[in-house]
């Protein structure tokens, strides 16, 4: 049975969810599709940005991450070899884990009229149509990875030299109003409570790491903790919550094109930052709002596509790309844990870190003002 929707969007996860609840609560018909039924895990860092929050606020999304007792987190720590940096954020972010927040948003677009077809994988996509949906516009939301990337050609797929892998495990561990990032030789470390009393310590490392481990990701951290003192006193204050490790498909940090083939791009599949920014969530619920008032137009004048998707490339380029190239900058320090103690020895301001949050996020005021625009 065909569906006609005016929009199907790829990938249910923060863009793809915040994207079909805006669109639909503007009575577009939106069309869902996730090839994970919900609620499930997900590979995240799980720190939920304060750029995020006027945007999940008037959605009524964050009244809820509330009610489930996340933890507001209001602090940063960098640790590394011999030195600890520690500042202030200006608002108070959420640590949430990807299980319950991918949920709620979710239902959040089904209860607002969308059509959610978790459980359902796509297998043919072109520019209006999605296995048998007809739409009027096709929306990427996959993530970081997928199917239909090798299909559209797209440049970072043949990459061999930017791969990175992730990985996480959930902690039970004593709730704290700080995300620590960790340094190790060609990766990290960040760690941050999220709701239920539980711990999240997710990594990042280069795949040239990972030779001779195949995958057993007991054995790599294993590795890190005898070479990092600080990385085993951690461990070592936190039992395991989860049986096994996540870890993702090929993290790779290449510039992405916000359409392509006609199909337009949001979250991780429009471009990916660096996971120790804590901005990854944040930007897929922005880039969400970015596209929803193009799309909008488009809807109404199908014979300016060209124009829009133009417009929306632009927009995403000065929106993210200054701030995706700064991580890389910060990514290189933290992952040679002596190179970032030298760093930290040369400073004991808190201008560093405020630096480092105006580089790699949108300012919380602007992201207020592009919301206030769109639900008013």
């Amino acid at each position: 049975m065909t569906l006609s929707a005016d929009v199907a969007i790829i990938g249910a996860g923060p863009a793809g969810s915040t994207l079909a609840a805006l669109l639909a609560q503007r009575g577009a018909r939106v069309a869902l599709l996730d090839r994970d039924a919900f609620p499930r895990d997900k590979l995240c860092g799980e720190f939920l940005s304060y750029d995020a929050l006027p945007i999940l606020a008037p959605l009524s999304v964050l009244a809820l991450i509330d009610e489930a007792h996340a933890p507001h987190i209001e602090r940063c720590r960098v640790v590394g070899a011999h030195r600890t940096y520690e500042f202030a954020l200006p608002h108070a972010a959420r640590g949430v884990s990807r299980l319950f927040l991918d949920d709620l948003l979710l239902r959040t677009a089904r209860n607002l009229g969308a059509t959610t077809l978790d459980g359902t994988t796509a297998t043919t996509l072109d520019a209006t149509r999605v296995n048998d949906i007809d739409a009027k516009i096709v929306v990427g939301a996959w993530g970081r990875w997928g199917r239909f990337d090798q299909q559209l050609g797209r440049g970072f797929v043949r990459d061999r030299s930017h791969r990175n892998f992730g990985f996480k495990r959930h902690y039970r561990g004593t709730p704290s109003n700080t995300i620590e990032l960790y340094s190790f030789a060609r990766g990290y470390l960040g760690v941050n409570s999220v709701e239920g009393g539980i711990t999240n310590i997710c990594g990042l490392v280069h795949a040239s790491r990972l030779a001779g481990h195949k995958g057993k990701w007991d054995a790599f951290v294993e590795t890190i903790r005898a070479e990092e003192p600080r990385l085993e006193a951690l461990y070592s204050r936190h039992e395991p919550a989860q049986d096994n490790y996540l870890s993702s498909e090929p993290v790779i940090f290449r510039a992405r094109s916000a359409v392509e083939g006609g199909v337009f791009m949001i979250g991780d599949a429009s471009g990916v930052i660096d996971p120790l920014t804590g901005n990854g969530m944040a930007m897929a619920v922005q880039s969400a709002l970015l596209a929803a008032p193009l799309l909008l137009r488009l809807l109404e004048s199908p014979s300016q596509r060209e124009r829009i998707e133009r417009e929306y490339r632009d927009a995403h380029r000065r929106f993210f790309a200054k701030r995706i190239a700064w991580s890389r900058r910060v990514a290189m320090l933290l992952s040679r844990p002596r190179l970032l103690d030298a760093a930290l020895a040369t400073t004991g301001s808190t201008r560093i870190g405020e630096l480092l949050l105006k580089k790699t996020r949108a300012s919380f005021e602007e992201v207020e003002r592009m919301a206030s625009r769109w639900f008013a």
